[in-house]
């Protein structure tokens, strides 16, 4: 269904679960199984904390976005420019006689 899917778990059983799915989040009073098996290991085991780490994570990504585009948006401006300076102001050869 193309949608992006977070799993918390703690125990065993959670391990598959952690796994499957594209991040996976483990607390801190899980057992060591379902750590390894997790992407993000949250330090407080409460569900505010898991909040709290996508909403950071989401603000993360957005900005690097936006620098990315402003970069991208500035070097083309300026190898537009030094080529359009190029082609407008080319020098001129000498005339000998």
């Amino acid at each position: 269904m193309n949608k992006k899917v977070a799993v918390t778990g703690d125990g065993l059983n959670d391990v598959e679960s952690l796994q499957g799915a594209d991040v996976g989040l483990a607390m801190g009073s899980s057992v060591s199984v379902a750590k390894e098996a997790a992407s993000i290991i949250l330090t407080d085991s409460d569900f505010e904390a898991a909040v709290r780490s996508v909403m950071w994570g989401r603000n993360i990504y957005h900005n690097v976005t936006r620098f990315i585009q402003f970069q991208m948006t500035v070097n083309v401006s300026a190898i537009l420019t030094i080529f359009i300076g190029i082609i407008l102001f080319k020098e001129q050869p000498l005339n000998s006689v």
